[in-house]
């Protein structure tokens, strides 16, 4: 087993075959009612098994499950005469976890969701989404209702969206925007991304011809997808901001480069075609930046800053 997890590769020598099979049989039968003939269709697919395997091995199989303590409930089908499917309602073997161990775990989630591609947290996701369903434990629900950023998405659409970021294809999403309501956005998929405890869709939204980010939970569906072979990208139109950057352990964003250094102060390059992302970023890093150029833009930046303040102490 530790070969296969590691490899996904079997040597018949290195496991003990028949027990191997059996946990295979054990794990469809958790799933949903399967017939006999089912099972084995299943097992014969397999590039590690490719043999066939009885009916008669199968029922040794099941008789198993029960004698080491599993209820195996068997009910005729109605689609052949005498064809019963067999199901494990539960698994008795069900793993325990202490409130320790899950805080720990939820942890090292909260770090790595933010440092690791999409496509291996929705791995993650997936494997503590079945971690919960097999503890049934309820302070682990409650961590895992609490901490992960997932749990209420649609998977084939994060799937789907995943594929047009890999592809840098143009996608166009049906999106409940907070201001216009409903309506449909075109965006070269570049990225998903986690930021404040929530999941956006990264892009060149075509509308406005500008990098920018959209709110996953507000995407309701794909309505057309254009692959990125196919795909005419638009002209550069981004430009460099320049700051320094005082904390030391503050880890830079992709479009962000080093070039200068003396102590704990960077100077920063940050290149960006969207103002709005840019002001974000310095929001977040507040007294321990300051923007060096272009005056343009820092004057832009001092405005806001200035009119945020209004509304804060007057409210108007």
């Amino acid at each position: 087993m530790r070969q296969y997890l590691y490899t996904k590769e079997v040597s018949y020598n290195a496991i003990f075959y028949s027990a191997f099979k059996a946990l295979i049989v054990f794990e469809l039968l958790l799933a949903s009612p399967k017939t006999l003939d089912q099972i084995r269709d299943f097992l014969v697919k397999l590039p590690y098994i490719k043999s066939t395997i009885s009916k008669d091995t199968l029922r040794v199989y099941i008789n198993t499950f029960k004698c080491a303590g599993c209820t195996v409930e068997k009910k005729l089908t109605g689609e052949k005469r005498r064809e019963y499917s067999y199901f494990i309602p539960d698994n008795p073997f069900r793993p325990v976890i202490s409130e320790t161990q899950a805080q720990k775990l939820f942890e090292i989630y909260d770090i790595i969701m933010y440092n690791m591609p999409f496509e291996e947290l929705l791995k993650v996701e997936i494997l503590i989404k079945k971690l919960d369903r097999c503890f049934k434990d309820k302070i682990f629900h409650e961590l895992y209702e609490r901490h992960s950023v997932l749990k209420d998405c649609d998977f084939n659409l994060l799937k789907e969206l995943e594929q047009c970021c890999k592809e840098n294809a143009l996608v166009t999403v049906l999106y409940n925007s907070p201001r216009s309501g409903f309506k449909e956005i075109p965006i070269i998929a570049h990225n998903m991304k986690i930021q404040n405890y929530k999941l956006y869709l990264e892009g060149f939204g075509m509308e406005y011809k500008e990098e920018a980010i959209f709110l996953l939970s507000r995407i309701v569906k794909i309505t057309n997808i254009i692959p990125g072979e196919e795909v005419n990208v638009p002209a550069d139109n981004s430009f460099v901001i320049t700051f320094e950057l005082y904390d030391p352990d503050e880890k830079l964003t992709e479009n962000e480069i080093v070039i200068s250094k003396s102590g704990n102060t960077r100077v920063i390059q940050h290149k960006t075609n969207n103002k709005m992302l840019s002001t974000q970023r310095f929001l977040q890093l507040a007294d321990s930046c300051k923007i060096l150029e272009p005056a343009s833009y820092k004057q832009e930046f001092i405005s806001a800053l200035k009119a945020a303040k209004e509304v804060y102490v007057y409210g108007n």
